[in-house]
């Protein structure tokens, strides 16, 4: 079968939906949420927008490209949960509101002063830096337009910005933001980079994309060279919207598609639930996506895409081409209406471009999804739970005295796969790696079972095989040195690497007593900010115990002198 792309010689007159609305803006408060910034609102990221491997569950507000500005709460309410990482959200605080809506604001440099008083007392208590509290009901209310913290890049952060989120209390489901009338300055349309095709055969299918050359009639209209087709098709998109003040490349709201002026495929990122968000690897070509860091937006439903975010669905976004000529019409919009149109004819007719489906013949296994399958070899152990892929597969699966293979790059898992493998007797230091397809080696376990084997539950496919760390942790001194005066600080700042495995935890302690140090990971650095809990005396010590993911420890101590 094959596709063939001609230059289209006259320009059918492009049909345009006059009858849009944005029905969900009516059902929430437009008046009820105040700006958690005082500045200028620009977009660094938008909700419902692709990342790696999940929905972007709020909006990113800019923050001038620095940290401390002032955030504050939305509405009045009480902090409902205080949640302090390493990586995630970093610094978040969840407020939950009378009208039955929580906010939340991530990657925060600090909290308020009293928020800041009431979390530090129970991570002293705790002896831990990283936390997970759910504050009871209004012990700790706020104001409208109370300050609450400032802004940061805590966390799986790597830029200064407010990441900021509406969610329904009772079920936490994410809301977009923008439709509580959140008024970002927008007046540019979508920007399409691509277009695809895809052939569905018998068993629903899709082949390899092919790319569709398009021609831009004017700002709002591309029409594509005639499209050869026969049977089932379907279609996928990459682009990206921008909004005003700003060049960043961020998600599309609505896509919507029509097939001879009948209305096939509508979605749209207003709300979906946290545990649906995994299920973006069905709605993005995720195979194209592996081998191209590009993410093709499929307008058709594919097995296992049970995403909330649809609207209008015919035939699955499917088209059975039978008739000798019709009429494709992709829309893609932003929340203000600024909409573009891709207009594609198609003529029934034979494919005349290779259209390829991979079957990869060193794949050995073939997966019923709805079954259970537990693999044992000589030195492992594999399960594979029922549904861990939404529809049947196959896997290339071997087993050696050194490696364990589990391959197949372009499938996407959405359950963890239970992997054991045989420690070996010289067990000290040991651990289990991870190889993926670009050859990247990863830590994976050290958790031993009863056994004596690695045990680890993974939603990752590679190659498994066991490694060996020896060398302890490096601690070096930040901004001072040892045995000086350094009265004149405002913190501590200690430098903790692990070229191998990585920092499993730390502990700082001054003149033997636990102290609270931030850290940092991105800069590998921890942090002290002397408070109220340090106990001034002119001669101090500071011991630091520092393990890393096997085991091995490094500890140092150092004196400092403060007034």
């Amino acid at each position: 079968m094959f596709l063939k792309i001609k230059m289209s010689k006259t320009l059918v007159v492009l049909f345009i939906i006059t009858n849009f609305t944005i029905k969900s803006q009516e059902k929430h408060p437009q008046n009820y949420f105040s700006d958690p910034l005082n500045i200028e609102k620009i977009l660094n990221g938008n909700f419902g927008e692709t990342r790696s491997a999940h929905f972007h569950s709020g909006i990113d507000f800019k923050t001038q490209f620095k940290e401390g500005l002032n955030v504050y709460s939305s509405a009045e309410g009480y902090v409902s949960r205080i949640s302090i990482k390493h990586g995630g959200f970093g610094k978040a605080l969840y407020v939950n509101h009378p009208n039955g809506y929580t906010t939340v604001y991530a990657h925060l440099k600090n909290f308020s002063d009293k928020i800041e008083n009431y979390i530090k007392k129970l991570q002293y208590d705790r002896q831990t830096f990283q936390i997970e509290h759910y504050p009871k009901k209004n012990a700790i209310q706020i104001l409208k337009k109370e300050k609450i913290g400032n802004s940061g890049n805590t966390g799986s952060s790597f830029g200064p910005h407010l990441h900021y989120e509406i969610r329904k209390t009772s079920n936490q489901k994410a809301l977009n933001p923008q439709l509580f009338n959140f008024n970002i300055k927008d007046s540019r349309k979508p920007t399409l980079s691509s277009v695809f095709i895809y052939k569905i055969d018998s068993l629903y299918q899709q082949s390899n994309p092919i790319k569709i050359k398009v021609s831009k009639i004017n700002d709002s209209i591309y029409l594509s060279e005639k499209v050869f087709a026969k049977g089932k098709i379907g279609f996928g998109v990459s682009g990206y919207d921008r909004q005003d003040l700003a060049n960043n490349r961020n998600g599309i709201y609505k896509y919507q598609t029509y097939y001879n002026d009948r209305k096939y495929i509508e979605f749209k990122f207003d709300s979906f639930f946290f545990e649906e968000s995994i299920k973006i690897k069905t709605l993005i070509d995720y195979k194209y996506y592996i081998k191209n860091n590009e993410r093709i937006i499929k307008l058709f439903i594919d097995q296992g895409n049970d995403l909330s975010i649809y609207s209008e669905n015919i035939d699955e976004g499917y088209l059975d081409v039978k008739n000798k000529f019709s009429e494709f019409l992709i829309k893609l919009s932003d929340l203000k209406n600024n909409s573009l149109y891709i207009k594609i004819p198609i003529e029934f007719g034979e494919f005349t471009s290779p259209v390829s489906f991979d079957y990869d013949k060193e794949l050995n296994k073939s997966i019923d999804n709805q079954l259970e399958h537990n693999f044992n070899f000589e030195n492992s152990k594999i399960k594979i739970p029922r549904n861990t892929f939404l529809k049947n597969v196959n896997l290339k699966l071997s087993s050696s005295q050194d490696s364990l293979k589990i391959l197949n790059p372009y499938i996407p898992v959405f359950k963890n796969i239970s992997v054991e493998f045989k420690n070996n007797s010289d067990s000290k230091g040991n651990y289990l790696a991870f190889k993926d397809q670009n050859n990247n080696e990863s830590f994976a376990t050290s958790t031993l079972n009863k056994n004596d084997f690695f045990n680890l539950k993974t939603k990752s496919l590679g190659t498994y095989f066991i490694k060996k760390d020896t060398i302890p942790p490096k601690i070096r001194l930040q901004n001072f040195k040892d045995g000086v005066w350094i009265t004149n600080k405002k913190n501590i700042k200690i430098k903790i690497l692990d070229d191998e495995t990585g920092i499993k935890n730390y502990n700082v302690w001054i003149n033997g007593k636990w102290m609270l140090f931030e850290y940092e990971y991105k800069k590998n650095e921890l942090v002290y900010n002397f408070d109220s809990y340090f106990e001034n005396k002119v001669d101090n010590e500071i011991f630091i115990r520092v393990e890393d993911m096997v085991g091995n420890r490094t500890e140092k101590t150092f004196n400092f002198y403060r007034k």
